[in-house]
């Protein structure tokens, strides 16, 4: 284990379960200089190997992160501190001439005061081990950011087996309790995310989601919900699937923020979706020029079937056609008007027994019959069969299967010709 220099940091001392920890804050460059990684709580090589694969893994998007979003900031370092000579110097608040000191509670003495680490004592992250390698690599491109300081929580750690397994219980416990960033919050907080942000403002601005939309953190929509034309979700992964760019980047740009400008454009490209929709299917034409108390949503979602776009599942798969008709030279005007020229109801074909269960009154929502439908639908409207990883005769054999028909029972019919 690496050993580190001095450090004299203020600090608060606290306790939870059988733990005393230490609140503090490092500077970026002690961070890089003397914190490791959590390798070393594992004796076997091959599970050190494997956590440090998984932090290099993600250590790169944390430098970027530093690098380029001047908003910055990180949640608390947990650091175990192995060895050494820890010092705890308690300050006392006191008479002072200028102003009368507050009577402290019993449970605030001793509370603050000055850690001392000698430099004999060893450092590594228990929590935030991808923080610690991404400040160490953005530390290598930008010498600027070294005196920026971060949170840190000491606990203390034996470096015997009893201790060990201590130190990887609270490890897990932590990486077990952390709950990750869920959509929804994604899309009710983030300031970076391009879909995140153009979804709040359609949820805002736009007459077809404004009081229209379900704020469910699913993308069902409850049953008993007639005024939603959708999910929140539901439409962020509409915008997800009409705007991904190809390639390993799409990740990487909706984690900074764009510029005004281009926000505004992407918005009204999305607006304009939605009102191209709203201009070919009558039901959502009737949705955005309606009242929220209307419920008009629940005319055409109802135990009966109703309308495919007004289930989440098949507008996603409307929305998946429309972009591989786009990719094949579409513009989305023609791809949502031929779309449109499509029997929706999901009671008639291609739906019903694909994406509707007449007999007991539900979507079908598994992935094969989700696959078939969107090929089915961009079959249709003249997509080649190719450009989705299919062709006539192994689609027909594919949407009889899922039928429960004889292959012969089933006849694939476009609506509009072949595309180029």
């Amino acid at each position: 284990m690496k050993k580190t220099d001095e450090l004299i940091i203020p600090a608060l001392r606290a306790h939870m379960g059988d733990w005393i920890y230490y609140v503090t804050f490092l500077r970026m460059d002690q961070i890089a200089d003397q914190i490791q990684i959590a390798q070393e709580i594992h004796s076997s090589n091959v599970l050190k190997d494997m956590i440090q694969r998984e932090i290099t893994n993600r250590a790169g998007q944390i430098a970027d992160y530093l690098l380029k979003q001047p908003q910055r900031f990180f949640n608390s370092l947990i650091v175990g501190v192995y060895g050494g000579s820890p010092n705890w110097y308690e300050l006392a608040i006191g008479t002072n001439p200028r102003f009368d000191a507050p009577v402290l509670p019993q449970e605030l003495k001793g509370v603050l005061g000055v850690l001392r680490l000698d430099g004999t004592q060893t450092l590594f992250a228990i929590d935030g081990q991808h923080r610690v390698q991404g400040i160490k690599q953005a530390l290598e491109k930008d010498d600027e950011l070294r005196r920026e300081e971060v949170s840190v929580i000491f606990v203390a750690h034996r470096n015997d087996s009893d201790g060990m397994e201590r130190t990887r219980r609270l490890f897990t416990t932590l990486n077990w309790y952390a709950k990750p960033v869920s959509k929804s919050e994604i899309v009710a907080l983030d300031e970076d995310d391009i879909l995140a942000i153009t979804t709040r403002e359609l949820v805002e601005k736009h007459s077809l989601f404004q009081e229209k939309i379900s704020l469910a953190k699913t993308k069902a929509v409850a049953v008993k919900d007639n005024r939603s034309f959708t999910t929140i979700i539901t439409l962020y992964d509409v915008l997800e699937i009409l705007f991904r760019k190809q390639g390993r980047g799409w990740k990487e740009f909706k984690r900074y923020r764009p510029a005004d400008g281009d926000i505004s454009n992407f918005y009204v490209k999305s607006a304009q979706f939605w009102d191209t929709m709203a201009e070919h299917f009558p039901p959502l034409a009737e949705v955005l020029t309606s009242q929220p108390g209307e419920n008009v949503a629940g005319r055409y979602r109802h135990r009966e079937g109703g309308h495919l776009i007004f289930r989440p599942v098949g507008l996603l798969i409307i929305a998946h056609v429309v972009r591989q008709a786009k990719d094949s030279g579409l513009t989305e005007r023609e791809a949502i008007k031929r779309i449109s020229e499509i029997s929706m109801e999901l009671t008639d074909e291609p739906w019903v027994g694909l994406l509707w269960d007449k007999t007991n009154q539900r979507m079908i929502s598994a992935p094969p019959n989700q696959k078939v439908a969107k090929q089915l639908l961009f079959y249709k409207i003249g997509g080649n069969t190719d450009e989705m990883k299919t062709n006539e005769e192994k689609l027909r054999q594919e949407y009889a299967g899922l039928l429960n028909k004889d292959k012969s029972e089933v006849t694939l019919t476009r609506v509009h010709a072949s595309l180029p």
